[in-house]
Protein backbone atom coordinates (compact mmCIF):
# COMPACT_ATOMS: atom_id res chain seq x y z
CA UNK A 1 0.00 0.00 0.00
CA UNK A 2 1.53 3.36 -0.68
CA UNK A 3 2.13 5.34 2.31
CA UNK A 4 -0.11 7.96 1.32
CA UNK A 5 -3.13 6.00 2.12
CA UNK A 6 -1.78 4.84 5.26
CA UNK A 7 -1.84 8.47 6.19
CA UNK A 8 -3.27 8.80 10.00
CA UNK A 9 -5.87 11.74 10.81
CA UNK A 10 -3.08 14.11 12.49
CA UNK A 11 -0.93 13.81 8.91
CA UNK A 12 -4.02 14.51 7.07
CA UNK A 13 -4.90 17.52 8.79
CA UNK A 14 -2.17 19.70 8.02
CA UNK A 15 -3.08 19.23 4.33
CA UNK A 16 -6.15 21.69 4.44
CA UNK A 17 -4.85 24.96 3.72
CA UNK A 18 -6.51 26.76 6.26
CA UNK A 19 -4.83 25.53 10.02
CA UNK A 20 -7.78 24.74 12.45
CA UNK A 21 -7.39 26.11 15.97
CA UNK A 22 -8.18 23.24 19.15
CA UNK A 23 -10.57 25.44 21.22
CA UNK A 24 -13.91 25.09 22.82
CA UNK A 25 -15.50 28.67 22.71
CA UNK A 26 -19.43 29.04 23.53
CA UNK A 27 -21.27 29.04 20.40
CA UNK A 28 -24.82 30.04 19.50
CA UNK A 29 -26.24 29.19 16.09
CA UNK A 30 -29.79 29.06 14.09
CA UNK A 31 -30.67 28.39 10.77
CA UNK A 32 -30.83 31.52 8.96
CA UNK A 33 -33.77 30.83 6.30
CA UNK A 34 -35.68 30.15 9.46
CA UNK A 35 -38.69 32.87 9.98
CA UNK A 36 -38.89 32.34 14.18
CA UNK A 37 -35.22 29.69 14.31
CA UNK A 38 -34.78 27.59 16.82
CA UNK A 39 -31.37 28.00 18.62
CA UNK A 40 -29.07 25.66 19.94
CA UNK A 41 -26.06 25.83 22.16
CA UNK A 42 -22.74 24.08 22.06
CA UNK A 43 -19.28 24.88 21.83
CA UNK A 44 -16.79 24.41 18.96
CA UNK A 45 -14.56 21.69 19.13
CA UNK A 46 -12.27 23.85 15.89
CA UNK A 47 -12.09 27.27 14.26
CA UNK A 48 -10.22 27.96 11.39
CA UNK A 49 -10.14 31.28 9.27
CA UNK A 50 -12.70 29.77 6.21
CA UNK A 51 -14.98 27.11 8.85
CA UNK A 52 -15.51 25.78 12.45
CA UNK A 53 -16.77 22.35 13.69
CA UNK A 54 -18.97 21.73 16.24
CA UNK A 55 -21.39 18.66 17.71
CA UNK A 56 -24.38 18.67 18.75
CA UNK A 57 -27.61 16.45 19.88
CA UNK A 58 -29.79 17.12 16.56
CA UNK A 59 -30.49 15.90 13.44
CA UNK A 60 -32.08 19.14 11.87
CA UNK A 61 -28.60 19.26 10.55
CA UNK A 62 -27.98 18.98 6.67
CA UNK A 63 -25.55 19.26 4.42
CA UNK A 64 -26.33 23.14 2.55
CA UNK A 65 -28.07 24.19 5.35
CA UNK A 66 -27.02 27.91 6.20
CA UNK A 67 -26.47 28.89 9.60
CA UNK A 68 -26.30 32.21 11.57
CA UNK A 69 -23.00 32.06 14.00
CA UNK A 70 -22.15 33.61 17.11
CA UNK A 71 -19.10 32.91 18.93
CA UNK A 72 -18.27 34.56 22.26
CA UNK A 73 -14.27 34.78 22.24
CA UNK A 74 -12.50 35.07 26.49
CA UNK A 75 -10.70 38.01 26.97
CA UNK A 76 -7.14 37.48 26.70
CA UNK A 77 -4.01 39.65 28.11
CA UNK A 78 -2.84 42.22 25.75
CA UNK A 79 -5.94 41.51 23.41
CA UNK A 80 -9.58 41.89 24.70
CA UNK A 81 -9.71 43.19 28.40
CA UNK A 82 -13.41 41.99 28.05
CA UNK A 83 -14.74 38.39 25.83
CA UNK A 84 -15.75 39.65 22.48
CA UNK A 85 -18.76 37.99 20.36
CA UNK A 86 -18.21 37.02 16.73
CA UNK A 87 -20.81 36.63 14.09
CA UNK A 88 -20.86 35.13 10.29
CA UNK A 89 -22.82 32.98 7.79
CA UNK A 90 -21.44 29.20 7.83
CA UNK A 91 -22.80 26.49 5.22
CA UNK A 92 -23.15 22.98 6.73
CA UNK A 93 -20.84 21.03 4.08
CA UNK A 94 -20.95 18.02 6.64
CA UNK A 95 -22.64 15.98 9.63
CA UNK A 96 -21.28 12.78 10.80
CA UNK A 97 -22.95 10.36 13.01
CA UNK A 98 -20.72 10.34 16.10
CA UNK A 99 -19.78 6.92 18.25
CA UNK A 100 -22.63 7.02 21.42
CA UNK A 101 -21.48 8.76 24.72
CA UNK A 102 -22.04 9.09 28.34
CA UNK A 103 -23.33 12.43 28.08
CA UNK A 104 -26.04 11.41 25.63
CA UNK A 105 -29.96 11.05 26.43
CA UNK A 106 -31.78 7.99 25.59
CA UNK A 107 -32.42 7.25 22.17
CA UNK A 108 -30.48 10.63 21.15
CA UNK A 109 -27.68 10.78 18.69
CA UNK A 110 -24.57 12.65 18.64
CA UNK A 111 -23.55 14.46 15.25
CA UNK A 112 -20.06 16.35 14.40
CA UNK A 113 -21.31 19.65 12.23
CA UNK A 114 -18.72 20.95 9.65
CA UNK A 115 -19.22 24.58 8.18
CA UNK A 116 -17.19 26.86 5.89
CA UNK A 117 -17.83 30.54 6.56
CA UNK A 118 -19.59 32.07 3.79
CA UNK A 119 -18.45 35.99 4.82
CA UNK A 120 -15.81 36.75 7.38
CA UNK A 121 -16.26 37.12 10.65
CA UNK A 122 -17.39 40.45 12.31
CA UNK A 123 -17.15 41.71 15.95
CA UNK A 124 -19.54 42.74 18.03
CA UNK A 125 -19.77 45.68 20.39
CA UNK A 126 -21.42 45.93 23.51
CA UNK A 127 -22.13 43.19 26.15
CA UNK A 128 -21.71 39.95 26.05
CA UNK A 129 -24.69 37.75 27.92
Amino acid sequence: MPPEDTMGADQQEERRSHRRLEISLPLECARADAQSPHHYRTVTKNVSSTGLYFEADSDEFVQGMLLDLELTVPPGDGHFPYPMRVRSVGEVVRVEELPADTFSGVGMVRRGIATRLREPLKFLFGTVG
